[in-house]
């Protein structure tokens, strides 16, 4: 009797047993399923931020083509400027040389340009041009009546010695050139071409890399020939070199200055490029 009764609970704990088994296996499939809904969830993520930033990459690879191509299109611009200005520099000259000039020296400050450059020496130019006075060069007087050119005195010092500086700086000879506007503006002091001079030696002190040394020369410019028409490009050029001395705050206020001061001219028109320039840069 007692063996009928074990074989019976046997039978009935069996089938306990295979339901429970199922039941676990029921549960493993479900957490299986779970994980690779999990991961096919995380792969699309993964996917979608790799879209986004590769779109993100697209993009600013197709803005820097096009910074790219403006800028070259405005150094272009820039050079072909430069080489025509210094076409017509050269046919002035050759005129001033073969003509007796009848008139007294020419006025410092004619609108006749040609450009200077930021990064590198005349005739090279980018993106910060300063003006070149050609008609500031030396003329010749002649007394009526003689046909023949006459040169008197310390003006025909002055006349000789500007000219000389200024050929020095126009051929790209720097330091040379820094040396004659130097000796210029010590025998000349009260020339009328003592302001161009002092110009021309912050010029050449800038276009050298020597910024502190131009920072002090444009500094003169400012303040000892306030009446000259050098002093809105030396203004101009005394906010670059701020810039280039990474004194921005300072490159911002004398650049600010000068766009206020002179509205409409073509040095508020360089000034305001700057400051946007500056602002893309985060200064």
């Amino acid at each position: 009797m007692r063996v009928i009764n074990f074989l019976l609970a046997g039978f009935v704990l069996l089938p306990a047993v295979v339901s429970a088994e199922e039941i676990t296996d029921v549960k493993v499939g479900a957490l299986a399923e779970r994980m690779q809904k999990i991961e096919q969830v995380l792969n699309n993520q993964a996917l979608i931020d790799l879209a986004q930033r590769t779109a993100a990459l697209q993009r600013e690879v197709r803005e820097l083509r096009g910074e790219n191509e403006r800028l070259r299109y405005e150094l272009d611009s820039i050079k072909t400027l430069q080489r025509e200005q210094f076409l017509s520099i050269d046919r002035r000259l050759q005129s001033m040389s073969a003509t007796p000039a009848t008139a007294k020296p020419a006025e410092v400050g004619s609108e006749s340009t040609i450009t200077a450059t930021t990064e590198t020496p005349v005739p090279a130019a980018q993106d910060s041009p300063a003006e070149v006075d050609v008609s500031s060069e030396p003329a010749t007087s002649e007394p009526a009546g003689t046909g023949q050119v006459v040169l008197l005195g310390a003006a025909t010092d002055a006349t000789r010695d500007y000219k000389t500086a200024f050929t020095l700086l126009k051929g790209g000879k720097y330091d040379d050139s820094i040396a004659a506007f130097e000796l210029f503006l010590q025998k000349h002091p009260d020339s009328k071409y003592a302001a161009n001079a002092q110009y021309w030696l912050a010029e050449a002190n800038y276009v050298s890399k020597r910024y502190p040394r131009a920072l002090a020369e444009f500094s003169t410019v400012v303040s000892k020939y306030p009446a000259s028409s050098k002093l809105a490009d030396a203004r101009l050029k005394l906010g670059f070199t701020y810039y280039e001395l990474g004194q921005y705050q300072e490159a911002r206020d004398e650049l600010t200055r000068l766009r206020a001061q002179f509205p409409n001219s073509n040095v508020a028109k360089m000034a305001q490029q700057r400051l946007e320039r500056m602002s893309r840069e985060g200064y």
